[in-house]
């Protein structure tokens, strides 16, 4: 059945997408999900794709995935939860550095944490 459930999150995280009124007053819920998981990949998908999705709906309330995504800082399960979930949180906390990612369609979660990366380091270079 956790299987079943985690398969049936995943598939609403594609199906993202479709930009449906009901799609995006789940998608943050869906997300939470996701990232309470056990399983760490689907973790570190879901800081992927909640980004991604406060990235293109600034709009839409996230509270609760800003909450679990700063808890992941210190309490994710492998460093490299911890570490997406730094990028991701020093992202969401700063929306000006948010504005500055350019809105695309990202495919490749890496590349994208690799473009948080350089960002935040040349604007923490560029403040000193």
């Amino acid at each position: 059945m956790k299987t079943l459930s985690l398969l049936f999150v995943a598939l609403l995280i594609v199906a993202l997408p479709a930009q449906s009124p009901e799609n995006l007053k789940n998608a943050p819920k869906n997300y939470e999900k996701a990232l309470k998981s056990g399983n760490a990949g689907m973790v570190e998908s879901a800081i992927f794709h909640s980004l991604k999705f406060m990235l293109f709906y600034p709009q839409e309330d996230a509270a609760k995935l800003k909450k679990q995504i700063t808890r992941l800082v210190k309490e994710g399960e492998t460093r490299s939860i911890r570490y997406k979930a730094y990028l991701a949180s020093q992202f969401l906390n700063n929306p000006d550095l948010l504005a500055t990612i350019e809105k695309e369609d990202y495919k490749d979660a890496d590349q994208f944490f690799k473009i948080l990366g350089d960002t935040l380091q040349e604007n923490v270079l560029v403040s000193k």
